[in-house]
């Protein structure tokens, strides 16, 4: 088992400069790493959501973002930064924005997994809700959703 990491901050995205700073870590994951597109990584919604930042020692090792429509949340562009992965990083992430969700009255959270990533979510209480198989960036999902 990968050794945990200490003193990592969590918080929502408060300036633009973060903002930018998350946009850098997705594209170092999604883009470099994975293959989807520059073109469609940022788009329209990413400044009408919610985002989460993780830190350590300044800098920024994950986030995610959360969008909401009446009373379901919609989480999604989930990113660590590959030295950070397997260490606890993306579990404290989720665990701030169900915490979050449950503070705004959220009865469910969605979210499309990557097949590798499914059993990640799981540990952290989400179900596959779907066994058809969705395909983004040319990447494939299985659709997940938590109930709170």
């Amino acid at each position: 088992m990968k050794k945990k990491i200490h003193n990592i901050e969590v918080a929502f995205v408060s300036t633009e400069k973060e903002l930018q700073k998350i946009f850098g870590l997705r594209k170092e994951v999604f883009v470099k790493e994975q293959g989807v597109p520059n073109e469609i990584e940022v788009d329209k919604f990413d400044y009408e959501g919610k985002h989460l930042i993780a830190k350590s020692s300044g800098n920024v090792i994950g986030t995610c973002r959360l969008l909401t429509e009446d009373k379901v949340g919609k989480v999604g562009r989930m990113a660590v930064k590959s030295d950070f992965r397997g260490k606890g990083v993306g579990s404290l992430i989720l665990d701030k924005l169900v915490e979050f969700s449950k503070s705004q009255n959220l009865e469910e959270l969605l979210l499309h997994a990557q097949i590798h990533a499914v059993e990640f979510y799981k540990k952290s209480g989400f179900e596959v809700c779907s066994d058809k198989i969705i395909e983004e960036a040319g990447i494939k999902h299985l659709k997940m959703n938590m109930r709170l």
